[in-house]
């Protein structure tokens, strides 16, 4: 998925809550949204170590909650913002309290974006909620997944506990849903900051004599820029061309079954046909390269047709 789609679906998972934000219906999109974190790529790979920090802060807590002198101790925890020593008892989030101590202290803001962890698993706590209701069902257990749907209608709409904080004058009630909006708005901004200081920096480097921008839909052969696809809806051309420059070896063909893969629109690929819309993709492809290079750039892609059907860039404009 390009980081262009990234971002619009991470747009869209934000509208989608607070469209729905208050009812049933906003924490089944968070499940969908910390599934959509976990499986997409890109999003994988860079959130990483955030979700591996996450988890040893929840395996902690489940600790806690399995030891009943533990939670007792832990439910009975307040913090005193005139007494900023008392942020120190707490066992987990250690790094993040120790900020907001320092904060207390000095009596400045607590920026919002040092609390990231904590934003993540509380969304990954609703996730389990919902992963659980999802597991009753499976095993045929309504009543219980009926129990805990009532439970998570009413988590989807109440006010924020603060009775174990005191002295803090400018702390006002705040509603669930209010909560749960800016945890995603703060893993969103994470996100998308990161991919828009990753565009800015990929705009500063030269273009090499042949290369594919994934985000633009631009192939570059030398001194020509081919623009592939001016619309979001990308057409097979754009893909066929992402999986090639995206090979380990660019010198080796791409088989059309794992461009397929890539393409969310398209269901299971069939050996026996489809290969022939790669085919002509692959022809249209050419034409296009070859119109807008002058006929400089001839049969650029070479294909293989057939149920074990690949392409490949022709191995001339490999040469250095």
């Amino acid at each position: 998925m390009t980081l262009e789609r990234i971002k619009e679906k991470l747009n869209k998972f934000n509208l989608d809550f607070k469209k729905n934000a208050g009812l049933l219906a906003s924490f089944i999109i968070i499940y969908d949204y910390i599934d959509f974190l976990k499986t997409e790529l890109y999003l994988k790979e860079f959130l990483a170590p955030l979700f591996s920090y996450t988890k040893e802060q929840m395996n902690s807590l489940i600790d806690i909650v399995q030891s009943p002198e533990k939670e007792k101790a832990f439910d009975e925890i307040e913090i005193d913002a005139l007494k900023p020593e008392t942020i120190s008892q707490f066992p987990v989030f250690k790094t993040e309290f120790a900020n907001c101590k320092k904060a207390f202290e000095t009596k400045e803001d607590i920026h919002l974006r040092a609390l990231l962890s904590f934003y993540l698993l509380s969304l990954e706590l609703v996730t389990l909620e919902v992963q659980n209701i999802k597991d009753c069902q499976k095993s045929g257990d309504t009543k219980k997944a009926n129990e805990l749907i009532e439970k998570i209608k009413d988590e989807s709409f109440e006010i924020m506990p603060n009775h174990n904080i005191k002295n803090l004058q400018e702390l006002k009630p705040m509603l669930s849903s209010q909560y749960l909006s800016i945890c995603i708005e703060q893993i969103n901004k994470h996100i998308l900051d990161h991919i828009d200081a990753q565009s800015m920096f990929d705009e500063e480097k030269p273009k090499s004599d042949l290369s594919f921008d994934v985000e633009k839909s631009i192939l570059y052969i030398k001194d020509y820029k081919i623009k592939i696809s001016r619309s979001s809806d990308l057409p097979i051309d754009h893909y066929i061309l992402e999986a090639i420059f995206n090979n380990d070896d660019i010198y080796e063909e791409v088989y059309f079954k794992d461009v397929d893969k890539k393409m969310d629109e398209y269901g299971d690929y069939d050996k026996t046909k489809d290969w022939r819309k790669f085919y002509r993709a692959c022809e249209h492809l050419n034409q296009k390269i070859q119109a807008d290079t002058d006929d400089k750039v001839i049969n650029f892609i070479e294909s293989h047709t057939g149920k074990t059907a690949w392409c490949k860039i022709n191995p001339k404009y490999l040469k250095s």
